[in-house]
């Protein structure tokens, strides 16, 4: 039998009290058809309201079965041959009729629906001819008529006394179970008592990741708002899909074992007519495949809230099973787990009015605040740090409570954080291994928020001093959203960072980092400081007793980082032989100390790692660093130097685990260099050993700035063979650059070499194959030029097929140069070419379609479009245009001209 229904917006509102209303007149259907249908229902978990009996003591007959009809969502009326004689059920039947947001499924036992829409004559005839003649029914009768031919007209089941009724009921429970479902999805899930902000971020949302398909990731901090982020996005978009399922608290489950359980959830809410069980997870990704690969045809809205781990994705969204059509949404505290998504969004702290009325909305109950409490709430506000946890229960926590302990409760929130605040910031870190507590903690205690030149790379290198897995342990804190990095600073939210230093004094080594501490410490100065320090300890001070400033690390009782200032010499008593990073500015005289440590024990050598020299032009003499630092790992010196007695690149060529050299002068002195440059195993050298420690294996990243003096530059790939980066600049007398087999440079730029004449190398390959194209430098990705005026050849660059990006920037003449140096692209496929300068202005009347296309091959720029428009190159007018294709060699030529 056909069935239908409609589903509009209810009329009359009040709370849900049951899933379904049988009507139905008693001494006709109530021992039958009546209870078998509400016995099924019930082994459904249907909640069914059938007679008085479901009524509670005390209540009023009228309202109760009022409630009943208005709050459920399936209405079931069984037209029995007595139906009629009862105004109680045609008035339910009124009622019913009136709730055009609930299903309505009409039964027709021993009555067919044509004596619904003729009561003057069939079953119904004499019941109505006797309401008709008592006054008290005679005003309904009009309404009541009006009923049973709207219920005729409504497509139902019919059924007879004689015939076997329990697969009609069967069929009966199974639509309403189906409506009953579908309705309950179809509620709003609850994203927000106060939803301030909401849209706004919504919004946002919808300007980073405007998808209608695909996997989108939202992650952040906890209690950051990704949940209700994802509830919103879910009610919001729910409807432009076939099914959808919202999963929340992935995490939890998969910690109590469960995760078969949300499988089950999930093919139930996507497949509703089917009945799966699932009883484990191997066997729920079985099912997920087969279901979700033979219904790639529909579109599904899938929303798996709070995934830490990458198995969990896995059971949940087995890969390749959804269509094109289909969107997922991840929220996540950890980022590692979005590799594999189209986009992502991360969530932001509120902004300061939206995080104010947040706040004021849990405290004061929605209302404005008084305006004596207007400091307070902006001190509460400013402490949360527009984290929605925080301003929720913070805000929940004051309500309805005086003045007096908002104060109080201010004071001590900022020693102690609420424990439902701690508790759920705390998920994040105990899912860390032992090494990403500890690297954490020492963020929270020592690092947080203070910047400090390149603190990334001298904390790492601190950390791996304890043995530590740091580069690895810094990307997990960044992925689980714990820790911000830049070049200079670790950041984490205040909470975070409270939370880290609540632990710390459990989790042991102790920090010391409470300000009245380091205080006291400072009075007794560093001597003594480095006598009594036990545990980790980083700080800057004055020395007054030296009479410099300090900054240092201590582990334990091991000095591990120092950078002092303003000295003739380094005391005797640092000790220096477990120093991993050192930077000296204004010192004297600073090798005796090293080489006095080291002659109490030569068998082992010290274990700087990074060494930093600037600002010294009274030191005599650069040591033989091979001898003292053989684990040097960066090396930067700035020669200010009056005058030296040995020769630092002989000297750095023996340092095997160098990665990144950077020599430099801003005061044009340089000495030390004159003529040639060269890391490389020349002629006199090729009997050398090349396993030796002759090969700077390690070395990553060369800098030179500013060393006036030398004329020629020569690096190897023998000597050199890990070399990716090489920035040359303000090196006026360089006249050729020869770079030999660098088989793993990747980027090379120069700059402000005025004299420099000739690059040569980037297609040299031993031998005679010479003219070859050049395998050696087939990953340069990065090339830039600037401010080389002299520049008249750079062999090989039309070779560079793997080149990404190169930028050029004109000199005043440089035209003709350019000329030249764009013929040699030609062959290339270059994403990004710039040309930059205000010197275009000169060159801009040469710059026309004759030129490029003639040179590299691509339609003319006066015949470019852009959106239609047409753009033309004229003398003396400057007109940007940013990424245009040219199709002939797939460059995109960016000028950035002023107009």
């Amino acid at each position: 039998m056909a069935s239908s229904s409609t589903t509009q917006s209810r009329s009359i509102v009040s709370p849900k009290l049951y899933d379904v209303f049988i009507s139905h007149r008693g001494p006709d259907v109530k021992d039958t058809l009546a209870k078998q249908l509400y016995d099924l229902l019930k082994e459904r978990e249907c909640k069914a309201f059938l007679d008085r009996k479901e009524l509670q003591g005390g209540d009023s007959i009228t309202s109760a079965i009022h409630n009943a009809i208005c709050s459920s969502r399936v209405q079931i009326a069984i037209f029995s041959k007595g139906f009629a004689e009862s105004s109680w059920c045609l008035d339910e039947l009124v009622l019913m009729l009136q709730q055009t947001d609930a299903v309505f499924i009409p039964v027709f036992y021993d009555v067919e629906p044509k004596e619904l829409r003729s009561t003057e004559r069939g079953s119904y005839a004499a019941a109505f001819s006797d309401h008709q003649n008592k006054e008290k029914y005679r005003n309904n009768v009009p309404a009541w008529k009006e009923a049973l031919a709207s219920a005729a007209g409504i497509s139902g089941y019919e059924l007879s006394q004689h015939q076997h009724q329990d697969n009609l009921c069967e069929e009966i429970v199974s639509r309403v179970v189906q409506v009953v479902q579908e309705k309950e999805k179809s509620i709003p899930l609850h994203a927000a008592k106060y939803p301030v902000g909401l849209a706004e971020l919504v919004q946002d949302f919808e300007r980073s990741c405007s998808k209608t398909a695909g996997v989108v990731g939202i992650f952040g901090l906890g209690g950051s708002g990704k949940t209700t982020l994802g509830k919103e996005l879910f009610n919001r978009k729910r409807s432009g899909y076939h099914t959808s399922c919202f999963l929340s608290d992935v995490r939890e489950s998969h910690a109590r074992g469960e995760l078969h359980c949300l499988q089950s959830q999930l093919c139930k809410d996507l497949f509703p007519a089917d009945q799966i069980n699932i009883s484990n997870v191997d066997q729920g990704i079985g099912v997920l495949k087969y279901r979700l690969g033979r219904a790639r045809h529909l579109h599904f809205l899938i929303i798996l809230d709070d995934i830490d781990d990458e198995h969990q994705l896995d059971a949940l969204l087995p890969e390749g099973v959804l269509g094109l059509g289909s969107l997922v949404i991840i929220t996540t505290r950890n980022q590692s787990v979005l590799r594999g998504a189209d986009t992502s969004y991360k969530m932001k702290g509120m902004d300061e009015d939206h995080a104010k009325d947040l706040f004021c909305s849990h405290a004061f109950r929605g209302r404005d605040p008084p305006a004596t409490y207007a400091k307070l709430v902006e001190s509460f506000v400013r402490f949360c740090g527009g984290l929605p946890l925080s301003l929720i229960v913070l805000g929940a926590h004051v309500y309805s409570r005086d003045k007096h302990y908002w104060e109080l409760e201010l004071e001590k929130v900022k020693k102690i954080q609420p424990k439902d605040i701690m508790q759920r910031l705390k998920i994040s870190f105990d899912g860390l291994d032992r090494e990403e507590k500890q690297m954490f903690i020492d963020i929270a205690c020592l690092f947080n928020k203070k910047k400090i030149w390149d603190l990334k790379s001298k904390a790492i290198t601190i950390w791996k001093a304890s043995g530590w897995s740091a580069e690895h342990a810094v990307q997990t804190l960044q992925d689980k959203c714990l820790i911000e990095v830049g070049w200079d600073k670790f950041e984490m939210h205040d909470h975070l960072r409270d939370l880290g230093r609540q632990i710390a004094d459990d989790l042991g080594p102790p920090r010391l980092w409470r300000p009245e501490l380091l205080r006291s410490v400072e009075a007794k100065g560093f001597e003594r400081i480095l006598a009594e320090t036990k545990g980790r300890c980083f700080h800057s001070f004055y020395d007054s007793s030296l009479q410099t400033y300090i900054t240092y690390f201590i582990a334990g009782t091991d000095l591990l980082w120092l950078e002092i200032k303003k000295l003739k010499f380094i005391p005797s008593w640092i000790p220096l032989r477990k120093l991993h990073i050192l930077r000296v500015s204004n010192v004297e005289e600073l090798w005796s100390t090293f080489q006095q440590q080291l002659q109490t024990n030569t068998q082992a050598s010290f274990e700087l790692r990074m060494l930093r020299i600037d600002q010294c032009p009274t030191l005599q003499k650069l040591p033989d660093l091979i001898g003292m630092f053989s684990h040097l790992e960066e090396l930067e010196i700035d020669f200010s130097l009056e005058k030296t007695d040995i020769s630092l690149v002989q000297s750095v060529k023996q340092l095997s685990n160098l990665r990144s050299l950077q020599l430099w002068s801003n005061e044009g002195e340089g000495s030390l260099f004159s003529g040639n440059f060269d890391l490389s195993k020349g002629r006199d050298s090729t009997n050398m050993d090349s396993s030796t420690s002759s090969r700077m294996d390690s070395l990553e990243t060369i800098k030179l700035r500013g060393l006036r003096n030398i004329s020629k530059l020569v690096i190897s790939g023998e000597m050199c063979p890990r070399l990716r980066s090489l920035h040359v600049r303000w090196m006026e007398n360089l006249k050729e650059m020869e770079l030999k087999q660098l088989e793993k440079l990747n980027t090379l730029e120069v700059g402000k070499c005025d004299e420099l004449e000739t690059i040569s190398g980037l297609s040299s390959l031993t031998g005679p194959q010479v003219f070859k194209i050049n395998a050696h430098l087939h990953r340069l990705e990065h090339l830039a030029i600037s401010g080389c005026r002299e520049l008249q050849s750079i062999e090989g660059v039309e070779e560079l097929a793997g080149l990404e990006r190169l930028v050029i920037q004109m000199p005043e003449d440089g035209y003709a140069w350019v000329r030249k140096y764009i013929y040699g692209l030609r062959t290339l496929s270059v994403k990004t070419t710039i040309l930059t300068q205000k010197a275009m202005s000169k060159a801009s009347s040469k710059l026309n379609a004759n030129l490029f296309s003639k040179v590299i091959d691509v339609q003319p720029l006066s015949e470019i479009e852009r959106g239609g428009e047409r753009i033309t190159v004229e003398d003396e007018k400057f007109i940007e245009c940013n990424h245009y294709i040219c199709f002939a060699c797939n460059i995109i030529l960016c000028f950035f001209y002023r107009i």
